[in-house]
């Protein structure tokens, strides 16, 4: 009985962390501390009918903490083997990483492999095998519309954003290294929320066809900007070999809409699809 009780008093404790550093308002490591806004503050959203801010093209550059912190962010199935995607900064350097799959309820990943020149990691979770989502190497166009989805902030919402363009991200810090990326511009949150996104790194973003186009890395709240990687890391990485997409049955039914994207994300959480990840610093 003494034991049940020592047990349950841990998850109660790591489960209360990931709450602390979720309402942070940071995104892991990837944000550097003097530029987080704070939680209430409003974020810069460009109405539909206002001009599609112009690429730069001049890149973005992310710092990341020296020591590894504990924290948290989401990762996606993508095969019923217990196969996950999230960010390569979410889980780097953790000395335990698990998948929240309840209240109270934590599921050990049994590994979690980091790749070295992409923030993008794959992790592997033995007991927690749900449906999964179909991957894209196509990459969306100046002007399309996203639906990225997740924890952020450490509770459920989806954010609507729509492609600038293509652009380089630097990541300086415990690691360097760089990636070109996605650079969209935020349109919707739901529910509305002010604040950073930290939380909702390594979730997915779907295009309209209900295919996932490539994964959170980074965001610029006060300049309404989130950063996503290039799709073509799917590929890269094996998962689509020579396919364009993936298994057509495992895109999300009849795609993703303006009107229905937070009910999508609402039932991929739900289905445990997507999950929230948590950094245990060793």
């Amino acid at each position: 009985m003494r034991r049940g009780r020592e047990i349950l008093l841990y998850i109660v404790i790591i489960v209360a962390v990931i709450f602390r550093y979720a309402a942070d308002g940071g995104d892991g490591p990837r944000r550097p501390a003097p530029d987080l806004p704070r939680v209430d503050e409003a974020p810069i959203l460009v109405p539909d009918d206002s001009p599609l801010p112009g690429n730069d093209g001049r890149g973005v550059t992310v710092e990341l903490d020296r020591e590894v912190k504990s924290g948290v962010g989401t990762a996606f199935a993508v095969d019923g083997e217990g196969t996950f995607i999230t960010a390569r900064h979410v889980v780097d350097g953790c000395g335990k990483v698990y998948l929240v799959r309840g209240p109270r309820q934590l599921e050990p990943v049994v590994s979690a492999v980091s790749e070295t020149s992409r923030d993008f990691a794959v992790l592997r979770a033995r007991g927690l095998k749900p449906d999964y989502v179909s991957l894209s190497r196509t990459s969306p166009k100046r002007g399309d519309d996203g639906y990225m989805m997740g924890f952020p902030q450490g509770k459920a919402a989806d954010v609507r954003a729509t492609v600038i363009g293509t652009t380089e991200m630097r990541s300086v810090g415990r690691y360097s290294m760089r990636e070109p990326v996605l650079a969209w511009v935020e349109r919707e949150r739901r529910p509305t929320f002010g604040g950073s996104l930290g939380g909702i790194s390594g979730g997915p973003v779907f295009d309209a066809e209900g295919y996932v186009v490539g994964t959170v890395v980074a965001g610029a709240p006060r300049r309404g900007r989130v950063y996503t990687t290039h799709p073509r890391v799917f590929a890269d990485a094996g998962f689509l070999r020579d396919m364009n997409r993936g298994d057509a049955g495992h895109a999300l039914r009849g795609g993703v809409t303006r009107d229905d994207f937070d009910g999508k994300g609402k039932a991929l959480r739900a289905g445990r699809t997507i999950a929230q990840v948590y950094c245990e610093a060793g």
